[in-house]
Order: C-alpha cells, then structure tokens, then sequence
C-alpha cells in the first residue's frame, strides 16, 4: 500500500516538473512577436555588409526554414504563409534557397588527357536573384524568458567576375519583458562575407 502511495506520488511530482517545463516553452505568439524585427534587422545588415555594389533587389525569405525555426521553439506545425504573414513586411517572399541562389558552371572541366582544360563556353559565377537578399533560418534555442535565433543571410559579392556570393550569420537574441513582449538583446555577427566557410 504504501509503495502505491509513494510511486502515484512521485507521478504526480513528474507530471507537476513537466507542466511547469512545458509553460516555460515559447509559444506560436511569441515566435511571431520576434520575426517582424528579426527579418527587418537581418535584411538592413544583409544589404549594408553587401560586396561591391549595394544589394537592391527583392528581399527572399526560405519560409520554410523560417516555419522550421518556429517548430523547434514551439512544438507547433506552422504553415509557411501564416510565418510569412507574422513578419509583416510586405517586400518579403517566400522562397526556397534553391530558387535564388542562382549558379553558372564556370565553363572549365578537368584537363583531359592532353593535359588541356576543355572549354564548356560559359562565363560562371554565383548569385542571388535579381541582386536580392536571402535570409534562412539556420537554427533557434530557448531558455525560460530568451529566444536564440542563429540566421544566414546572402547576397551577391559583385567585387569580381565571375560574381559570388557573400554569406553572412547572424546570432540574434530576445529577451521578455515584465509586460510580455519581447526585444531583442544582443546581435552577434557569427560569419562575415570574407570568412571561410
């Protein structure tokens, strides 16, 4: 009886630790308050460290990876429009990076067996669509009151020809307010366009 007592007990005491652990957990809500300064902030940095000219196309949004972010902090399936929609800002569209990162074979193959490059008869080079900006959701974390969002944004290097493309991490945190809402604490630059990958 007593080994009863003590085992619904101690259920009870690991369902209570669960519940408290899940309320501790972002929700959809909270999520959504950080995105419309996040993807404003990324895209501001993006096109300022841009190589070359400015980047002054479009700016492109892997909604997916974006809807994948919001998954890991909250548990939630979120559907990539409705994540599109929470960063309220009209420029932005929804893609997958392998539609903007845009690639050219450089038009060289392996030396044959002459010893001789043999010409493919194109020019190379990488991009991003229509010199745009691409922001992927690379990774988010939580601690009780603290989202981490690790994001890489890309843009074209046009300093050279063929042109690349300059890849940027961005580590961006936001901490909760007494009143709920959220701002952002810190904005770390993890990888600058020049870093090696």
């Amino acid at each position: 009886m007593t080994r009863i007592r003590f085992r619904s007990a101690l259920l009870l005491l690991a369902a209570a630790l669960l519940a408290a652990c899940a309320s501790e957990r972002p929700t959809v809500q909270d999520y959504y308050a950080i995105l419309p300064d996040l993807v404003r902030f990324t895209e501001q940095d993006a096109r300022k460290a841009a190589q070359g000219q400015p980047s002054e196309g479009p700016l492109w949004v892997d909604s997916a990876s974006f809807a994948g972010g919001g998954y890991t902090l909250t548990r939630q399936t979120l559907s990539r429009d409705t994540v599109i929609a929470a960063m309220r800002n009209p420029d932005a569209r929804a893609v997958s990076h392998q539609q903007v990162i845009m690639l050219r074979d450089t038009g060289r193959v392996a030396a044959g067996s002459g010893g001789e490059e043999d010409m493919l008869g194109v020019d190379g080079g990488r991009w991003v669509r229509e010199y745009g900006v691409l922001l992927r959701m690379n990774l988010t974390r939580w601690k009780p009151g603290e989202i981490e969002a690790l994001v890489t944004s890309y843009t074209t290097d046009r300093r050279t020809w063929p042109t690349g493309v300059c890849r940027r991490v961005l580590r961006l945190t936001y901490a909760k307010r007494d009143d709920g809402s959220w701002n952002r604490a810190n904005a770390e630059v993890r990888k600058q366009c020049d870093d090696p990958d």
